[in-house]
């Protein structure tokens, strides 16, 4: 894959298993920035990745590698500008997309936005053993599960399918609970009138955290994400509200 000669955005996601032709985005990290993106309806096209091919393509494109020293130096979301820029990392994305297209306005309230990315740590965290090893055995492209497979035991100590039998089920899903509390709490107290969103009728890029968490459990299984969606109305009434701008998965 090679850098495009005229002025397009390009959004590089991670691929799914399927036939050719088949990709459709599941992973929440890249689904805040996708919301991002179809909110306000910049034109783009997707650059599909897999595990094994994210760090090669985006080091021949040129891509600054993330020198913070946390995880690897080369992950998806990474969006090329139409400057023929790149930028890692759905929240610096966020950040330089509203600069590049500020209409339409998208808050970004640091106070419930910092509530939010904390609480969904937690969550993502404590879910690892529920949704980890799915990824491995039915999403990921089949050349990529190996390489997932060997970096994941050596996080844990042991193979995804031991993870999800020792941590996983109704344990993981009790550990994720204070996430899911702090976010309904947000989704409370952060509200200032009758709309769906934290902050009411006012879309925040906190809104787009919590729906690409529920989008991305969803696109790996379905009763992960519904079962989120059920545990609250305004989880339902948040996703729902962002349905428009999940229309486009491609």
């Amino acid at each position: 894959m090679s850098s495009s000669s005229n002025n397009e955005v390009i959004l590089y996601d991670l691929a799914r298993r399927g036939p050719p032709g088949s990709n459709t985005s599941w992973s929440a990290n890249v689904w805040k920035t996708r919301l991002l993106l179809n909110y306000k309806s910049i034109p783009y096209r997707t650059g599909w990745l897999d595990h094994n091919t994210i760090a090669p393509t985006l080091k021949k494109l040129g891509v600054p590698p993330n020198t913070s020293g946390q995880g690897s130096a080369y992950t998806v979301p990474t969006v090329r500008l139409r400057d023929g820029s790149f930028v890692m990392d759905s929240g610096a994305i966020a950040k330089v997309l509203e600069e590049i297209y500020p209409e339409p306005k998208l808050a970004f309230d640091q106070a419930s936005q910092g509530r939010v990315e904390k609480a969904v740590g937690v969550v993502g965290g404590a879910l690892v053993p529920v949704f980890m090893p799915r990824v491995a055995r039915d999403v990921v492209v089949e050349s990529s599960a190996p390489y997932l497979r060997e970096i994941r035991s050596k996080r844990f100590g042991m193979s995804l399918e031991e993870l999800e039998a020792s941590r996983g089920g109704e344990q993981a899903w009790q550990a994720a609970k204070p996430g899911f509390e702090e976010l309904k709490k947000v989704l409370e107290e952060e509200k200032r009138d009758e709309g769906p969103f934290i902050l009411g009728s006012e879309v925040s890029y906190g809104d787009f955290i919590i729906v690409a968490l529920v989008e991305g459990f969803k696109r790996i299984g379905e009763d992960i994400g519904e079962r989120i969606l059920g545990m609250d109305e305004r989880f339902r009434k948040l996703y729902e509200g962002c349905g428009k701008w999940m229309e486009r998965d491609t």
